[in-house]
């Protein structure tokens, strides 16, 4: 899976006019990479995640995934919200399985998929629950395994866990790093939190705000194998500097600079 952004531009019509959200945005995520999306409010993270996910037009520009344009929502794209968006009276296992049953996925076929993933995800236990009685990490567990049983080239997040505590964060982290190594997803997130950002990916975009452009990209250069002790390092300490004077400067030249 290759997804590519070319000078990717949107614009909102509002009654004081035309703003301008994103700004001549290029990227490009690799099969198999991790890759994080950085800015403050107003940066557009969101919406370039939707458009990526084909639930927001673009005004000019164009995404595609694997050479073809992204036209509106595909198979191809999973997305996992920061809010979980749950059906309250459904199981668990009925929650994975959902969109595999409007697919018309046969019972069998489907109760095989919804078992393996629940597995991956360590909530085997818990497939008869009701959402009301898993925690929120355990909430978002089923919402991603309910986006992976479809089984799709990208996993696209919109900051998953902001609405978590700080324990629970860094759990979801290190869950969210297991599963990527053992499942080869292809990852984009957009987050606000540098450490967390540092923390999962071999790349990081920074965002400009009002409006949303690439202020820079930089490789993330640390062991594939990362825990919590890590975020000690000298290292990883540089890194998440080097994003925050990202973020909190803007460059004279109003350019994307790429840091090697």
């Amino acid at each position: 899976m290759h997804l590519e952004v070319t000078n990717l531009h949107k614009q909102f019509q509002t009654r004081n006019g035309t703003i301008t959200a994103l700004k001549n945005i290029n990227m490009h995520i690799k099969e198999g990479e991790f890759v994080c999306a950085v800015g403050a409010s107003g940066s557009g993270k969101t919406t370039l995640l939707r458009i990526m996910a084909g639930l927001e037009t673009l005004t000019a520009g164009e995404v595609r995934v694997d050479g073809v344009k992204v036209i509106g929502p595909g198979a191809d794209r999973g997305v996992v919200f920061q809010h979980y968006s749950l059906y309250p009276w459904m199981t668990v296992a009925d929650n994975v399985g959902f969109g595999l049953k409007l697919r018309g996925v046969p019972k069998s076929k489907r109760q095989q998929q919804v078992s393996y993933y629940l597995d991956l995800v360590g909530l085997t236990q818990f497939a008869k629950a009701l959402p009301k009685e898993l925690s929120g990490g355990m909430q978002q567990r089923v919402a991603i395994a309910r986006v992976l049983v479809s089984q799709p080239k990208i996993l696209l997040m919109d900051e998953p866990f902001a609405a978590l505590d700080a324990q629970t964060k860094q759990m979801m982290q290190q869950f969210l790093l297991e599963l990527w190594k053992n499942t080869d997803t292809t990852i984009f997130m957009i987050t606000h939190d540098v450490e967390e950002a540092v923390f999962l990916s071999q790349r990081i975009y920074v965002l400009t705000s009002h409006p949303g452009s690439i202020k820079a990209e930089l490789t993330v250069d640390l062991p594939i194998e990362r825990t919590y002790h890590l975020k000690r390092s000298s290292s990883f300490r540089d890194y998440q500097e080097t994003v925050l004077d990202l973020m909190s400067v803007e460059l004279d030249s109003g350019r994307s600079v790429l840091i090697n």
